[in-house]
């Protein structure tokens, strides 16, 4: 419905300037004719609209003619009529698709004939006094400075079509052998569900993927805006595609997907769905049936593997340690498991919330450190493969301190050799030099035992304005004993930690835990 108010000081003038732009010619009132538009309906429109011209002085055979004739001619009368008697109309607004129009009611005739007329000099609103021609088969096209009528020739004017293209939503890369334009993903091929407007005048279709897809946008009226045709859904036809390559053969869930149902179509033909939601919208419709399926389909980054568990791992490119989960967890699937990029640490996160204490076993045997390193990974989150990296440094290092003598009791000195020797095996060159300079004493044999760690690690030189001449003197004497605790095998480190302390003077040191046996 129409909303009425007063018009302003500004309208008038508009209305005034209008009426006497038209009262010297009907030029404005017709649409420019390609070669193939047929002039005879065009000619009848031209004779009318002359003859109110010709009556542009007479108010009373002008208000007859806002009366009787065509839409656009009683427009175009109640125009000059109300140029003679110029007052303060009321002004009326309807909704229009991208906005609203509004025009004055000055004769008795469609509103949209009022707005093509009183506002003729923008092809736009000049084109919606045209649109009832479509239902004979016409097309129209209104560019920035002129309205186009191609007759029953679908095919835009160059312009128009040059406008188009200008003002497209998404940044496209044009396909000239097939005559299409995509964005960068599917021009480059990728696997992505998308949504193609065909523009059949214009020989032409338009792609866009649901990661270039915006909430703001919409393909459909950026194509057909300024365009009035006999059937808008066959010359802009709408497809939605999953747009998954399958190999999973003939039976796959994929093999035989629904096409784009109606109410979606029509929904997004009106613009009340974005690119983004009608994309969205049709994943929602067809994820039941796609999850429904009771055989192992594996889908990664828009490629379906069907069973072929061995297929799908490869393409995720999984470290050793994330193979071997994804394995364990994968195998038993019966249904359907999807990762939207090929990666592992994406099918692992999607697994996580589920499986976290399985994949960890995977790495972890013993069920109740499993359970402890999964608590552990919560409390500190990160990326999945992050968090599984964490696991199996933390697993290989209790598996590496876990061959190493258990102490009872170790005196002061003896305590911290073994930290250091121990942190050596988890952490290599650059984790024993840490531990040393950060626990290291003020004073005491461990000193002398520090600089002897530091020359036998080769590091040294940095650190040596810390000690006194005795402490590297005595640590230059100790570095021997100390690299060969530090390359000592498992069963040779607990005769290696005792020469090295010996050698620095402390004898008694401690004693082997009674769970760990004794070398012989």
């Amino acid at each position: 419905m129409a909303r009425i108010r007063k018009a302003s000081g500004v309208r008038e003038h508009d209305l005034l300037q209008r009426a006497k732009a038209l009262r010297g010619s009907v030029d404005g009132l017709l649409p420019r004719r390609t070669a193939d538009c047929p002039p005879e309906r065009f000619d009848r429109l031209r004779e009318e609209l002359e003859q109110v011209r010709e009556a542009a002085d007479d108010s009373r055979r002008l208000d007859r003619l806002a009366r009787w004739g065509d839409p656009l001619a009683k427009a175009y009368a109640g125009l000059l009529r109300y140029a003679l008697e110029p007052s303060s109309p009321l002004v009326a607004t309807f909704p229009i698709p991208g906005g609203e129009a509004s025009f004055a009611p000055l004769a008795r005739t469609d509103r949209e004939a009022e707005v093509a007329v009183q506002q003729s000099d923008q092809p736009d609103r000049l084109l919606l006094g045209y649109v009832s021609w479509t239902r004979r088969g016409f097309h129209f096209f209104a560019t920035r400075k002129l309205l186009w009528c191609t007759g029953r020739t679908p095919s835009p004017p160059p312009e128009f079509l040059a406008e188009r293209l200008a003002e497209l939503p998404y940044r496209l890369i044009e396909d000239a052998a097939r005559r299409r334009f995509a964005c960068p993903h599917l021009a480059a091929g990728e696997a992505r569900p998308y949504v193609e407007v065909g523009w059949l005048g214009a020989e032409r279709s338009f792609a866009v993927c649901r990661r270039c897809a915006k909430d703001d946008r919409h393909l459909l009226s950026s194509l057909s805006e300024g365009a009035a045709v006999p059937d808008p859904s066959a010359e802009f036809p709408i497809s939605v595609h999953l747009n998954v390559r399958c190999s999973g053969g003939a039976d796959c869930v994929h093999a035989s997907l629904p096409e784009l149902p109606r109410a979606l179509a029509r929904g997004y033909e009106l613009g009340r769905l974005s690119d983004a939601k009608l994309l969205d919208l049709y994943a929602d419709e067809v994820r039941p049936r796609i999850e429904r399926t009771n055989r192992p389909t594996f889908v990664a980054g828009g490629i379906c593997y069907g069973g072929n568990l061995a297929g799908f791992l490869e393409a995720l490119k999984p470290t050793a340690v994330e193979r071997r989960a994804l394995e364990t967890v994968l195998a038993p699937v019966d249904g359907y498991f999807e990762v939207d990029e090929p990666s592992a640490s994406r099918a692992l996160e999607k697994l996580w919330a589920h499986h976290a204490e399985e994949i960890v076993r995977t790495i972890v045997r013993d069920p109740a450190e499993a359970r402890r390193l999964v608590d552990e990974a919560r409390g500190a989150p990160g990326r999945i493969a992050e968090i599984l990296k964490r696991v199996q440094r933390r697993s290989e290092e209790q598996e590496v301190l876990g061959t190493l003598p258990q102490y009872d009791a170790l005196v002061r000195e003896a305590a911290w050799v073994d930290r250091v020797a121990r942190e050596h095996r988890t952490a290599g060159d650059a984790g024993a030099e840490r531990t040393i300079v950060q626990a290291l004493p003020r004073e005491g044999k461990e000193r002398g035992l520090a600089y002897g760690f530091l020359v036998a690690l080769g590091r040294a030189a940095s650190h040596a304005w810390q000690f006194s001449p005795t402490e590297k003197e005595f640590g230059e004497a100790l570095a021997p004993r100390a690299r060969a605790l530090l390359d000592a095998p498992a069963p040779e480190y607990h005769a290696a930690l005792g020469e090295l302390l010996r050698t620095a003077g402390v004898v008694e040191w401690g004693t082997l835990a009674p769970t760990t046996p004794k070398e012989e």
